[in-house]
């Protein structure tokens, strides 16, 4: 039996595409391909109104919703924080690694997206991922930053980041 990593069902040894849903039953962990997921614009955009700038020496706080997985940078050092997962044929590691919160099945890119640092402000820009970057719901244009604010929530194909600033 061949399960489906999006819908679980179980289907018969030698079958190329799901029955029940028709996602395609390839062993993504050997190809370590980003798997495209296709149903990833199910929500609409939930504004939210945190600040973008920082009041004195502040931590940013990158959260996997519903892992324990937790990133923390001094805000006033942050450059460029590639955010992605494990390239096992270079062994290349993102900044913010999120391979342990089982990124390959959720539709994670190796070089998914960036956070930046412009004008004072973080932002946030999509690499052109298979499963698209979204920033509280929106789709994001790929190669155009759009600012992070404290308590946005990023989802990279079907994970969820959560942003929050805290005091140092």
């Amino acid at each position: 039996m061949i399960i489906c990593g999006a819908c679980q069902y179980e289907n018969k040894e030698g079958t190329l595409n799901c029955v029940r849903c028709g996602a395609p039953l390839t062993d993504l962990t050997a190809a370590q391909a980003t798997r495209s997921l296709g149903d990833t614009d199910f929500e609409e955009g939930m504004p939210k109104w945190g600040s973008a700038r920082f009041n004195g020496a502040m931590n940013l706080v990158l959260t996997v919703v519903d892992t324990n997985q937790v990133f923390t940078f001094d805000a006033d050092h942050v450059t460029e924080l590639v955010i992605g997962r494990l390239n096992t044929d270079t062994g290349e590691r993102p900044t913010v690694d999120l391979t342990e919160s089982d990124a390959i099945e959720k539709g994670v890119s190796r070089k998914h997206a960036v956070i930046l640092r412009r004008d004072g402000a973080l932002q946030i820009m999509d690499y052109g991922s298979a499963n698209g970057t979204y920033l509280n719901g929106q789709k994001l244009v790929a190669q155009q930053p759009r600012i992070l604010r404290d308590g946005d929530d990023v989802r990279l194909g079907h994970l969820v980041v959560r942003v929050t600033f805290r005091p140092q």
